[in-house]
């Protein structure tokens, strides 16, 4: 299997976008269906007008296909993923990249569960080792 730090950036960029569009969404939902407007109605003077927003019933459904397609990149992405990091000889890097690719933690997170110092150690361990690595 052939792992690149691309693959591995492109696999956390995807759970922040998946995250993004489950706001995105979780908003639009809030949303009232309905809309009003006045208008002008030459007898009475004005009348006001009710109907369903059109515009975010799309928007909705075209955000929620998207995010079926995300999820569907990221099952995969995660099996690729998992199965890279199952086949590092380390276990203190097999564990930073799960941290840091499977649970999303920052640098400062995984340091702290570590008990390292630093944020420096687990990064430059994840670092050096894709350097040699890839």
């Amino acid at each position: 299997m052939y792992m690149t730090k691309e693959k591995l950036l492109e696999y956390s960029n995807l759970v922040k976008e998946i995250k993004d569009l489950e706001r995105r969404i979780k908003n639009i939902e809030k949303q009232s269906e309905m809309v009003g407007d006045v208008v002008q109605n030459g007898v009475n003077g004005r009348a006001v007008i009710y109907g369903v927003d059109v515009k975010r019933k799309f928007k909705l459904k075209k955000y929620k296909e998207k995010l079926n397609d995300f999820r569907l990149k990221l099952c995969d992405a995660n099996l690729e993923v998992e199965e890279f990091i199952q086949n590092i000889p380390s276990s203190v890097l097999r564990i930073i990249f799960r941290f840091r690719y499977l649970d999303g933690l920052q640098w400062f997170q995984i340091a702290d569960k570590l008990k390292y110092n630093n944020e420096d150690v687990p990064r430059k361990k994840h670092d050096r080792f894709l350097k040699n690595f890839l």
